[in-house]
């Protein structure tokens, strides 16, 4: 909604307008197997004002092999209970079981409805690997509408 010349601005719309920051980080090193499981920690819970805000997310996930493995590991951000679509996936080739990587992986989404939204990351991740949590986290602004 656009604020027009000589209109009264409430308090509430000037502070719709200032984007709001949130930072979550792992606990726990988890070890495969693993089948989307929650990161211990790295969750944010926080509160709308107004329908339709947009919540601009960026995740790392920290892989770490145990042992020699094929099997790719994945992570990816859930938005109040669903699973967004892209991963940040990490895979050994030839190497051993010293292999470790942090990958990352970017969202934009849209928060439908006002109130309380819950952003957190999920992971996947086979025998012979683990996720640091440490190292794994989650950043998101959160804009509201006007």
């Amino acid at each position: 909604m656009p604020i027009y010349a000589g209109q009264i601005v409430t308090a509430e719309q000037l502070n719709r307008m200032q984007p709001k920051t949130y930072d979550a980080a792992g606990t726990t090193t988890q070890a495969g197997p693993l089948t989307d499981a929650d990161v211990a920690g790295a969750t944010i819970t926080f509160t709308t004002a107004t329908a339709n805000a947009v919540a601009v997310v960026d995740t790392t996930f920290d892989f770490d092999f145990t042992a020699a493995t094929t099997t790719i590991g994945s992570g990816r951000l859930n938005v109040d209970g669903v699973g967004e679509a892209r991963y940040a996936v990490f895979g050994q080739g030839p190497g051993n079981g010293s292999d470790r990587s942090t990958v990352s992986q970017s969202y934009r989404v849209s928060l439908g409805a006002a109130g309380s939204h819950t952003l957190k990351l999920t992971v996947s991740a086979p025998t012979g690997m683990s996720l640091q949590g440490v190292y794994t986290s989650l950043v998101a602004t959160v804009y509201e509408v006007v």
